[in-house]
C-alpha cells in the first residue's frame, strides 16, 4: 500500500501539504500519537486535502484511530470543524466510535459546547444520541454538567432520553442540579411535565445512593439551585443511603444561609430541625462537630435540641468538646447545654476538655465557677477516672493545675486502683509527676499499689521513662514488690530499658537478686526477651546468678527461648566461667549450658569453641609455631561444678558433650578443630592401645583358627594327636605331622573363646538391655560357640561334618568382625561403613528381588525341568540366582538342548530367557549399582564426620570400662599442638602411616598486609565520626528539651534510641561495604596456597 504522505504530494499538493505538517511539528504532543494525515486535515478543515487522501486510500482510513483511540472525526468535531465533520460522515466515517476515555465525537462536541457540530452530528441518522461515554454518562447528562442548555434543547428534540442514569445512577436532573445549570434544569423539568412527569416527582427522583437533586445542590452549595429545587417541590426529609437529609449536608458544611433557606421554606409537620441521621445525629451535633458556632446559634434560636445524644450517648456538647470545637462548647454552655450527659465510656465533657491543649483554660473563666460544672471535676467515668486521670494520662499541666486549684484529691483512685500519680508515671508525665508531688506531705501515695500491686515506680520503670523512675526514686519511692513478687527492675529488664535500668540500680544495687514468686530475677527476664545489652549491664552490677524453680538460670532461659545475642553476650563477659557453674545436675530439663547450646544454639556453641582455640604469634611456617587447644567445655559436667556444690550420686556418661552432639546430629560441632583434636588426644592417650590390645586378643583366636583351616584338609577328622587318614579298607591312620602345632592352635581357639564367654557376659550385666539391641553381640556370640565345636575334639570325639561345617562357620565369622574392627581406625574405617551403606541399599530392594527370583525360578522350573540343574523348585531358584549375577549358561541350558530338541517349550524358554536378560542382568543390577554409587556420593560428603561420630561411641563405650583413676591420669583439660612437627614417633608412627590418614594442615604464608591495615583504619576513623555525630544529636536532643517550657514533654525513655542505635550499629557491621571489603582480603590473602 502506498504511503498517504507520498501521494498526497505526488498529486500536486505539495504546498497545502508541507503547510500542514509545518503546524503539526510545532505541537509536539502530536509528535508520538501515530497520526495520519487525515487526523490533521481534519483538525484544520482541509477539506479538499481530505478528499484527496480519502480517494487515494483505502475506506479504513476514515476510521483510523491515534495512540487514543481518537479518529479523525473526534479532531474534526474536537476543534469545531463543521465542515470536515460533514464531509467525514458523508464519506461514511462511524460516528459511534469511542476512544480510550469512552467520548465519543458526539460527546465532544457538547462538551467543548461546538453546538453547530453537535446539530450535524445529530442529525446524521447512524448517530446514538443516548451512547452512553465516560462513566456512563450519556450526551444530555454531559449537556447539563456544562449547562450547554441549546444542545439539551436540541437533543430532547432528536429523542433523546432524559432519564437515561449513568453508572452511579444519576440522572440528568441530578447532574443539573449539581452543576448549578438552571436553564437546563428549567428544560428537564418541562420536559418531564410535557411527557406525564410532574415537576414534584421529577425533582425527587433518587440515585443509586438515594440522593435526590436536593442533595446534590446542596453538595455543591449553589443557594439559587437549592432555592430552585424547592420552589418545585424538592422535599427536605428525604434521606440518602447514609441516612443523612440535605440539612445534614448543609450542616456539615458549615452553610449557614442555605439552613435557614431550606428551613425557612419547610411547611411540613415534621420536626426537621431535630432530625437524626443514621447514627442519630441532630443538625446541632454536625455543627458542633466542625466549630460552625453561628450555625449552631441559628438552629438553636429555631428550637434544636441542645441535649440530644447519638448513638454512641453524646450530646453536641460532648461532640464539640472531643474536636476541640470551643465556640461551640462556650456557646452549649451559656445556652444552658445539660453538663451531665456522659457518653458510652461514661465520660462527661470535663473528662474530654482536659485531654486537649490547653485543657480548662479553653472554657470561659465565669463557667469554671458555677457549682453544677465544679461538681463535675470529681466526677467518674466507667473506669473509676476522674478528670485528673485523664489530664494526667495525657500530660496536661494547665488542666492539672487548675484541677487541683479545685482541691481534687489527687488521692482518688479508679476501679483499677490507680491514682493520677500512676497515669503520669506509666504515660512518662514527668512535669505532670513534679506537679503532683509537690505539695505531697508523705510518702503513702507514692508507694500505694494499683489492683495489681503496682506502684508509680512500677509503671514508668515497665513502660521505660528513665527521667521519671529518676524523680520517684528521689522522693523516697519504695523497692517494693508487685502481686507476682516483679520490682521495678524486673519490669525495666522485661522490656529492655537499660537507661531505666542504670537509674534504678545506681539508686539501689541490692535490688538485682530480688526474686519474684517464679524465683525468676530481672537477669531472667532480660534474657527470656533477647534484651542482650541488660543482661551485659545486669552482670556488669555483680547480679546474682541463681537457679529458679525450675532449676532454669538466666542462660538456660536464654538457651530454651534461642536468644542467640544474650548467649554470645555472656559468652564474651568476664563473668562467663561463673554463669556456666550455675546448674542443676537433678534437672532433666536444664542441664549443663554447654550441652543446652549443643541441642538449642549450635552455633553460640561453635562460638564457644572458636575461643578454645589460641594460635601464638609469629610466623605460622615456623617450626615453633603452636597452636592451644583448651578441651575444658568438652569435659563432663561435674567438673565445671565440683569446686561449687558437689554432687556425689550424679553420673555422666564419658565424653557428654560429644555424645549430645552426636545425639543431635551436629556434625558442624564434632568437626570442629576442637572436638578433633579432643578426640585425638584420646586416642593416642589410651585409645590407640586399647584398640591395639583388643585387636590383639582376637588375633589370638583368629590366626590359630585360620592355621586350622589352612593346614588341615577340610573333611578329615582331626584331634589332638594328629590328623586321622582314612584307608581304603575304611581303616583309620593316625597321622602326626605338625600334631604339637594342631594341638598348641585347638588350646588357644578354645581359650580364646572362653574367654570371649567371660568378655560378653560381662558385658552383658554392664549394658542390661542395650546389649541385647547391637547386632554385633550376637555374631560374637556365634564366633565363640562354632570355634569350641570346631576344636571340641581336644576332649571328646564329633562327627567330622559337624566340626568342619562350624568350622566354616566360625572362621567365616571371624574374619567379618575383624573387618567390623578395622572400621575404627581412620584410614579404613570410612570405606567399611561404605560397605554398610551398600548393604542397607540392597536390604531395602530385597522385596523387588525376592518376587523376581521367584518369577524367574519358578518359570525355569516348569520349561527346564528334565535339566538337573532346574530339577526341583529350590534349585531352580539357586539357580537362577547364579543367573543374575550374570552367569546364564546360555549354551549349555538352551542352545545346546534346543539343537537336540530336548528342549520342551522352545518358543516360551526363548522368550522367557530373553525377558530374563531385560529385567535382571540390565534393570534390576544397573538399578542396584545406581543406589550404591549414589549413597556411596552420600557417604562420601559425610564420611569424615560419621567416622567422628563413631570415635565418639567407641571412645565412650571404652571409657566406661577402664578405671577412673587411669582415666584422670591420661586426660588432659589443654594440649599445645606444633603443626609443623610430627605428632607421633616409633611403633605409633608406622601404625598411624598403615591405618590413618595424614591429616594435611595448610600453612599460612606471610603476606602484607598493608591494605588490611588501611581499611581497618578507614573503619576506625568512621566509626570515630558517627559517635561524634551522635554525640552531638544526644546535645540538640538536650537543647531542645530545655527550651521546652511551656508543652509538656514526651519524655520516654532513652531506650528507644538506645536499642535503635544499637541495632544499627550491628546492621551497619553487618552490611558495611567496608566490612565486605576487608573479609575479601582476608579471603585472598588467608587463603592455603596450593
Amino acid at each position: 500500500e502506498s504511503d498517504p504522505k507520498a501521494d498526497v504530494v505526488l498529486e500536486g499538493s505539495t504546498c497545502r501539504f508541507k503547510n500542514l505538517m509545518k503546524k503539526r511539528k510545532k505541537l509536539s504532543k502530536y509528535d508520538d500519537m501515530s497520526t495520519s494525515p487525515l487526523h490533521h486535515a481534519a483538525e484544520e478543515g482541509q477539506v479538499e486535502l481530505m478528499e484527496m487522501i480519502i480517494n487515494d486510500s483505502s475506506f479504513e482510513v476514515l476510521n483510523v484511530t491515534d495512540d487514543y483511540g481518537n479518529t479523525p472525526l473526534h479532531w474534526a468535531a474536537e476543534k469545531n470543524q463543521v465542515e470536515s465533520v460533514k464531509f467525514l460522515l458523508s464519506k461514511g466515517a462511524n460516528p459511534n466510535l469511542r476512544n480510550s476515555n469512552m467520548m465519543a465525537p458526539l460527546h465532544l462536541a457538547v462538551q467543548n459546547l461546538h453546538n453547530e457540530v453537535m446539530k450535524v452530528l445529530t442529525e446524521h441518522s447512524s448517530t446514538d444520541i443516548n451512547l452512553e461515554g465516560e462513566n456512563g454518562n450519556t450526551a444530555v447528562i454531559i449537556a447539563c454538567s456544562k449547562d450547554n442548555s441549546e444542545a439539551l434543547q436540541i437533543l430532547l428534540n432528536k429523542g433523546a432520553e432524559p432519564c437515561k442514569s449513568n453508572k452511579w445512577g444519576c440522572f440528568p436532573i441530578h447532574q443539573a442540579a449539581f452543576s448549578g445549570a438552571k436553564k437546563c434544569m428549567e428544560i428537564i423539568l418541562k420536559y418531564g411535565e410535557e411527557h406525564g412527569y410532574n415537576r414534584q416527582s421529577h425533582i425527587n427522583f433518587v440515585n443509586s445512593g438515594k440522593a435526590s437533586p436536593l442533595h446534590m445542590a446542596v453538595q455543591s452549595g449553589d443557594l439559587e439551585m437549592i432555592k430552585m429545587c424547592l420552589d418545585n417541590g424538592a422535599q427536605l426529609e428525604m434521606m440518602e443511603n447514609g441516612k443523612c437529609t440535605p440539612l445534614h449536608f448543609a450542616a456539615t458544611q458549615g452553610a449557614t444561609e442555605i439552613v435557614k433557606l431550606m428551613i425557612s421554606s419547610y411547611s411540613g409537620s415534621h420536626d426537621i430541625v431535630n432530625a437524626v441521621d443514621g447514627n442519630h445525629e441532630t443538625l446541632l451535633h454536625r455543627a458542633s462537630l466542625f466549630d460552625h458556632h453561628e450555625l449552631a446559634d441559628y438552629l438553636i434560636s429555631v428550637g434544636a435540641d441542645i441535649n440530644s445524644t447519638d448513638s454512641e450517648g453524646r450530646s453536641p456538647l460532648i461532640l464539640a468538646t472531643a474536636s476541640a470545637s470551643w465556640n461551640i462548647v462556650n456557646l452549649l454552655l451559656s445556652k444552658g447545654a445539660c453538663v451531665d450527659i456522659k457518653d458510652q465510656l461514661g465520660r462527661n465533657f470535663l473528662h474530654l476538655t482536659v485531654q486537649q491543649p490547653h485543657g480548662l483554660k479553653n472554657l470561659r473563666p465565669e463557667f469554671m465557677q458555677m457549682q453544677h460544672i465544679k461538681k463535675l471535676v470529681m466526677d467518674e467515668d466507667d473506669d473509676g477516672c476522674t478528670p485528673l486521670h485523664y489530664a494526667c494520662r495525657h500530660g496536661i499541666p494547665v488542666s492539672v493545675n487548675n484541677l487541683l486549684d479545685f482541691n481534687v484529691s489527687i488521692r482518688s483512685k479508679s476501679k483499677d486502683k490507680k491514682s493520677p500519680l500512676h497515669f503520669a508515671a506509666s504515660y512518662g508525665r514527668i512535669n505532670t509527676c513534679q506537679r503532683l508531688l509537690q505539695d505531697m506531705s508523705d510518702t503513702r501515695l507514692l508507694n500505694e499499689g494499683d489492683l495489681h500491686g503496682m506502684t508509680p515506680l512500677h509503671l514508668a520503670a515497665k513502660n521505660g521513662h528513665d527521667k521519671v523512675v529518676q524523680l520517684l526514686l528521689k522522693k523516697g519511692a519504695l523497692f517494693l514488690s508487685d502481686h507476682n513478687g516483679w520490682t521495678a527492675l524486673h519490669h525495666a529488664s522485661l522490656g529492655g530499658y537499660t537507661q531505666t535500668m542504670k537509674v534504678i540500680l545506681d539508686t539501689n544495687l541490692k535490688c538485682t537478686d530480688r526474686l519474684d514468686e517464679e524465683g525468676n530475677t530481672a537477669l531472667h527476664f532480660a534474657a527470656r526477651e533477647g534484651h542482650a545489652k541488660a543482661v551485659a549491664l545486669l552482670l556488669s552490677y555483680d547480679a546474682d546468678i541463681v537457679l529458679n524453680k525450675q532449676q532454669a538460670s538466666f542462660l538456660h532461659v536464654a538457651i530454651h527461648n534461642k536468644r542467640k545475642e544474650v548467649v554470645l553476650t555472656t559468652i564474651k563477659n568476664k563473668r562467663w566461667e561463673e554463669c556456666l557453674k550455675v546448674f542443676s545436675h537433678y534437672s532433666s530439663s536444664n542441664k549443663c549450658p554447654v550441652m543446652e547450646m549443643v541441642e538449642y544454639l549450635p552455633e553460640c556453641m561453635k562460638v564457644l569453641l572458636d575461643c578454645c582455640i589460641i594460635p601464638s604469634t609469629g610466623d605460622k611456617s615456623c617450626r615453633d609455631y603452636h597452636i592451644e587447644y583448651n578441651f575444658t567445655y568438652l569435659q563432663c559436667p561435674l567438673e565445671f561444678t565440683k569446686k561449687v556444690t558437689p554432687a556425689q550420686d550424679i553420673t555422666y556418661e564419658p565424653l557428654t558433650t560429644l555424645n549430645v552432639m552426636v545425639q543431635h546430629n551436629r556434625i558442624e560441632l564434632l568437626n570442629h578443630p576442637v572436638c578433633k583434636e579432643y578426640l585425638l588426644m584420646k586416642w593416642l592417650a589410651y585409645g590407640f592401645r586399647a584398640h591395639v590390645m583388643n585387636l590383639g586378643s582376637y588375633c589370638i583366636g583368629l590366626l590359630p583358627m585360620t592355621f586350622l583351616v589352612v593346614s588341615i584338609k577340610p573333611g578329615m577328622a582331626f584331634n589332638s594327636t594328629g590328623i586321622i587318614n582314612e584307608t581304603s579298607d575304611h581303616s583309620e591312620i593316625l597321622d602326626t605331622k605338625n600334631s604339637y602345632f594342631i594341638k598348641v592352635c585347638m588350646i588357644l581357639v578354645f581359650l580364646s573363646s572362653i574367654f570371649g564367654y567371660c568378655k560378653e557376659v560381662v558385658q552383658i550385666f554392664q549394658q542390661k538391655r542395650n546389649y541385647i539391641l547391637d547386632n554385633a553381640n550376637a555374631v560374637e556370640w556365634v564366633i565363640y560357640t562354632t570355634s569350641i565345636v570346631f576344636v571340641s575334639p581336644l576332649f571328646i570325639g564329633i562327627p567330622a561334618s559337624v566340626q568342619w561345617q562350624c568350622g566354616a562357620i566360625a572362621i567365616y565369622f571371624y574374619w567379618m568382625n575383624f573387618l567390623l574392627y578395622l572400621q575404627r581406625f581412620e584410614n579404613c574405617g570410612i570405606f567399611i561403613v561404605m560397605l554398610e551403606v551398600i548393604m542397607r541399599t540392597l536390604l531395602r530392594s530385597t522385596v523387588v528381588f525376592v518376587f523376581l527370583l521367584l518369577a524367574f525360578g519358578l518359570s525355569f522350573y516348569v520349561l527346564l525341568s528334565l535339566q538337573d540343574a532346574f530339577s526341583s523348585p529350590l534349585l531352580s531358584i539357586i539357580q537362577t540366582f547364579s543367573m543374575m549375577l550374570g552367569d546364564i549358561n546360555y549354551r549349555d541350558a538352551f542352545l545346546e538342548p534346543f539343537l537336540r530338541n530336548e528342549l520342551a517349550y522352545p518358543v516360551l524358554s526363548f522368550i522367557q530367557i530373553i525377558a530374563f536378560t531385560m529385567f535382571v542382568p540390565i534393570v534390576l543390577m544397573n538399578l542396584l549399582i545406581g543406589l550404591a554409587v549414589g549413597d556411596i556420593a552420600e557417604v562420601q560428603k559425610h564420611a569424615l564426620l560419621k567416622r567422628i561420630a563413631m570415635q565418639v561411641e567407641l571412645h565412650t563405650s571404652l571409657e566406661k570400662k577402664l578405671p577412673l583413676w587411669f582415666l584422670r591420669k591420661v586426660d588432659q583439660k589443654s594440649i599445645v599442638v606444633y603443626p609443623n612437627r610430627p605428632r607421633c614417633t616409633g611403633l605409633l608412627r608406622i601404625f598411624q602411616f598403615m591405618f590413618c590418614t595424614k591429616e594435611t594442615r595448610q600453612e599460612i604464608p606471610n603476606v602484607d598486609t598493608s591494605l588490611e591495615i588501611e581499611i581497618l583504619k578507614q573503619k576506625y576513623r568512621l566509626k570515630d565520626l558517627t559517635s561524634l555525630l551522635e554525640k552531638q544529636h544526644e546535645l540538640i536532643k538536650l537543647i531542645i528539651q530545655k527550651m521546652e517550657i511551656i508543652s509538656e514533654t514526651e519524655d520516654e525513655d532513652n531506650h528507644s534510641s538506645f536499642q535503635d542505635r544499637f541495632k544499627k550499629e550491628w546492621l551497619e557491621q553487618r552490611n558495611s561495604k567496608w566490612n565486605s571489603v576487608l573479609k575479601a582480603v582476608k579471603t585472598k590473602t588467608h587463603s592455603p596456597s596450593r
